[in-house]
């Protein structure tokens, strides 16, 4: 493991918290501490994040099945646990991260995988971007599907604006992009209000659909709409609380 690596190795990762609460093996101990202090404050944790990776499975087959064969996630995480490429076997994918472990444990499960592979890139500057990886997996001039996750939140409107802007521009005409943003549900739990959101070492933004509609800018959005993640495509009860929102919207 790298010096830098090691580093980050002592810092929870969002991307290895999820694996633990999903029944993954890929994260450390301070990962696993993080996700049981989060669940001391708030026991459905686990099943908010699996109702989202339940909806980018969910996209990444709907853009499939728009002939989409290739995807690029940013932010991505621990790429296993029902994650692009098991969902859709045969399929392209680049994952990519900014933090160095999951850099490592991403390149050390899919080192087998053919056509897939793990990359840096700092989802808000597309220009961090490996150029060998991404000329290795993806076909530049062919439409993309690009899965966003877990970085809005963490972004003021103006930040996330131009971020989905700068991805329009970088994408090729048929791309999509599918995203999600945290609903204003997490702060209607005073513990944690007072012990996540109050205390973030950056602010966090929570929104409702009429805030997450401007912020698409060019990309047009499928009939889907705005939704729920749980409710995306998905026949399930509209929850009485929204956690994350997710919606798909393409390039034309």
């Amino acid at each position: 493991m790298t010096k830098n690596a090691s580093k980050q190795a002592q810092i929870p990762n969002s991307g290895r918290i999820i694996d633990h609460w999903r029944g993954g093996v890929h994260h450390l101990p301070a990962d696993a501490e993080a996700a049981k202090a989060f669940c001391d404050l708030y026991p459905g944790f686990p099943q908010v994040y699996r109702t989202l990776q339940e909806f980018v499975g969910r996209a990444a087959q709907a853009v499939a099945d728009e002939g989409v064969n290739q995807f690029l996630l940013l932010g991505a995480g621990i790429p296993t646990q029902g994650n692009v490429h098991e969902v859709l076997p045969g399929a392209r994918v680049l994952y990519t991260d900014i933090d160095a472990v999951n850099i490592a444990l991403g390149s050390e499960i899919l080192a087998t995988t053919q056509g897939v592979e793990y990359t840096y890139c700092d989802a808000t500057d597309l220009g961090t971007l490996d150029q060998e990886s991404m000329e290795r997996v993806l076909d530049p001039t062919a439409p993309i599907g690009i899965i966003l996750t877990g970085i809005t939140v963490s972004l003021q409107a103006d930040a996330a604006h131009k971020l989905l802007s700068d991805i329009f521009d970088w994408a090729p005409t048929g791309s999509y992009l599918m995203v999600d943003f945290d609903g204003e549900a997490l702060a209607s739990y005073p513990v944690i209000k007072e012990r996540i959101i109050d205390q973030a070492d950056k602010p966090l933004h929570l929104r409702g659909p009429e805030q997450i509609r401007p912020l698409l800018g060019r990309w047009q959005l499928t009939d889907d709409g705005i939704c729920p993640v749980d409710t995306w495509r998905n026949p399930a009860p509209q929850p009485d609380k929204v956690f994350m929102y997710g919606c798909v919207s393409y390039k034309p």
